[in-house]
């Protein structure tokens, strides 16, 4: 089983990014005048990484890298750049220590979704450092094995973004609303919920994507990577 190939490190030359989730919704209207929504399929995201003057060996690195995913062939680790981490520690987790104490390196001890009537998730976490704020923007990464992996490899991933945000307890718990919510049949219990990093599965969308040109110099510019998410069990 082939583990996900990761990106050039970010951001290595990125000048935009987008990165949303993609809905396939339709409309429902009634013939009353209201206006209404059907989701069809899961929200999943989409990203585009837009390349402008890179360095010759960075453009090295990303020619190699978009080569090797073999158009939609080859899954990779796809992150937002602009939030690999929470907003209140935008360098890392370095030094912090949990509510309940010992070390604290990005993961969660524990964490459940809730799912209200009107399709509202929120995401309760454990075992985080006191008054650690998670902003909205921020992601939480959920990492698990593949079936028929070995133990943590952590060859399956998805993500999602705060929407309302809270603030850690004392007691190292807290509660925050997200977007899109978690698809419970496809992320398991056992799970790891995480802050650093986060990243989803993605495949390269080749004909959104263009590799740019090369100047005389080396450097690159006009390259667009396009990406959708693959999420599986």
């Amino acid at each position: 089983m082939m583990h996900p190939l990761s990106m050039p490190e970010l951001p290595s030359g990125i000048a935009r990014v987008q990165f949303e989730p993609e809905r396939v919704d339709y409309a429902a209207p009634e013939a009353s005048g209201r206006q209404g929504g059907v989701q069809a399929g899961w929200p999943l995201w989409l990203a585009t990484f837009e390349l402008e003057k890179v360095d010759r060996d960075s453009a090295d690195m990303w020619r190699g890298f978009i080569a090797r995913l073999r158009g939609r062939q080859r899954l990779f680790l796809a992150s937002d750049p602009t939030r690999l981490y929470p907003k209140a520690a935008p360098r890392g987790f370095a030094g912090m220590v949990r509510a309940g104490g010992g070390a604290f390196n990005g993961s969660a001890i524990a964490w459940a979704q809730n799912v209200d009537a009107d399709g509202n998730a929120d995401i309760g976490l454990t075992g985080l450092p006191e008054g650690l704020a998670l902003s909205v923007g921020d992601f939480i990464g959920f990492k698990w094995d593949a079936t028929g992996a070995a133990a943590g490899t952590y060859g399956r991933r998805t993500m999602a973004r705060v929407v309302i945000p809270g603030v850690v307890s004392n007691a190292g718990a807290v509660t925050v609303g997200i977007e899109p919510p978690l698809d419970m049949l496809v992320v398991p219990a056992g799970a790891i919920a995480h802050l650093d990093r986060p990243a989803c599965l993605m495949r390269q969308i080749p004909d959104r994507s263009s590799i740019g040109s090369i100047g005389t110099g080396g450097a690159l510019s006009g390259a667009v990577l396009v990406a959708g998410q693959d999420l599986r069990p």
